[in-house]
């Protein structure tokens, strides 16, 4: 209990939020000696003011480990230090065990894979390096993740040649084209 308590203390102590930050934005700086890997995922939430998607369960500890990043790349760091899929679309992280979750082939049907691509990092900024592949002979698209995630990458890749997509992104609403552009 007193253990905690003093976590506790540290965490108030090494929260620096400035005020006109965007959540994404804010500075997290947490030192962790040992927790659960859920205490730490809200622990990050909280001090950065970035909502959690969270899929499947996290167990485990994490053990002797420090961040001192802006909110979202706090969360990219935890992911590599904890074999996490982490992705950001600009309001929430989705985070899952890497070992839950799953491959899904799509048929980009043949459109630019340069405009598919963009369509898809301005919907989600950061992501894992391998949660997309593409097979430049056949066409398919390789898209890794909790089927959250894959859900919106295939709804991205299935919409007509010159529609568009409405996404609100920290209060903003973006249009996003998936035009067949070269």
């Amino acid at each position: 209990m007193f253990a905690r308590f003093v976590y506790m203390a540290a965490i108030g102590l090494l929260a620096a939020f400035p005020l006109s930050a965007g959540a994404s934005e804010r500075e997290v700086r947490l030192d962790v000696v040992s927790l659960p890997l859920g205490d730490v995922v809200q622990t990050l939430s909280f001090m950065s003011g970035i909502p959690v998607t969270t899929v499947g369960t996290l167990s485990g500890k994490v053990e002797h480990w420090s961040v001192r990043e802006s909110g979202a790349k706090a969360f990219v760091k935890l992911g590599d230090a904890s074999n996490l899929f982490v992705a950001y679309d600009g309001s929430r992280i989705i985070i899952a065990p890497k070992q839950e979750v799953s491959t899904v082939v799509l048929d980009r049907r043949g459109r630019s894979w340069k405009t598919e691509q963009s369509a898809i990092r301005a919907l989600f900024p950061l992501l894992p390096d391998d949660a997309l592949r593409e097979d430049p002979a056949s066409g398919l698209v390789l898209v890794r993740g909790p089927a959250v995630f894959t859900k919106a990458v295939e709804d991205v890749l299935s919409r007509q040649q010159a529609d568009s997509i409405k996404v609100i992104k920290g209060g903003q609403l973006e249009i996003l084209t998936t035009n067949n552009g070269a």
